[in-house]
């Protein structure tokens, strides 16, 4: 009986120390997030390299468990200041200048996901799908994603050109990098 009890207890901690959770950080110099807005006009792109991830990840199962999410809206950069800065006051960024993202849930298959989580931009919380992919290199974990959002729906006024407004729809890249060790 003693000898069982020794054996369920060493059974009991190697298999908790094969399945552990680790939480990370990215690498915030080699993530960034952008986005895109269309006009009939021209095309708006955009960069932020200010995005910070929180991901709990389960090394054993290569697999995302959990994820958080943070950018300042004002990092985002089109290489057009005056640009930026109208579209700054559009996101009335000085009275919202976080965006955050939180999963609610993610569906892995190989190495594609599928990431369902509530995203709070312009102070509305809205549920969004990310369509994206991982892969695994030399201990380090890359994620993209895309995704689009409405801006009648997170209540933001379209920039208009000329009188003609752009698109709904604010289309959203991101690469975020993590070290394993």
């Amino acid at each position: 009986m003693k000898n069982s009890l020794i054996l369920l207890i060493i059974l009991i901690n190697t298999l908790s120390v094969q399945s552990q959770n680790v939480l990370l950080n990215n690498e915030k110099k080699k993530s960034n997030i952008s986005y895109e807005l269309r006009h009939p006009a021209h095309t708006v792109k955009a960069n932020s390299d200010d995005l910070q991830v929180k991901i709990e990840y389960d090394k054993t199962n290569n697999s995302i468990l959990n994820a958080i999410a943070q950018v300042r809206v004002s990092t985002f950069n089109s290489g057009n200041s005056n640009r930026d800065s109208h579209a700054m006051e559009l996101i009335e960024a000085t009275k919202y200048p976080k965006s955050h993202f939180k999963t609610t849930k993610i569906v892995e298959q190989d190495d594609s996901l599928t990431i369902y989580g509530d995203l709070t931009f312009h102070n509305v919380t809205q549920n969004i799908t990310i369509k994206g992919t991982k892969k695994l290199i030399n201990n380090r974990l890359f994620v993209t994603g895309k995704f689009a959002i409405s801006l009648d729906d997170f209540k933001i006024e379209r920039p208009t050109l000329l009188f003609v407004p752009s698109e709904e729809y604010l289309r959203f890249e991101i690469n975020v990098e993590f070290s394993l060790n």
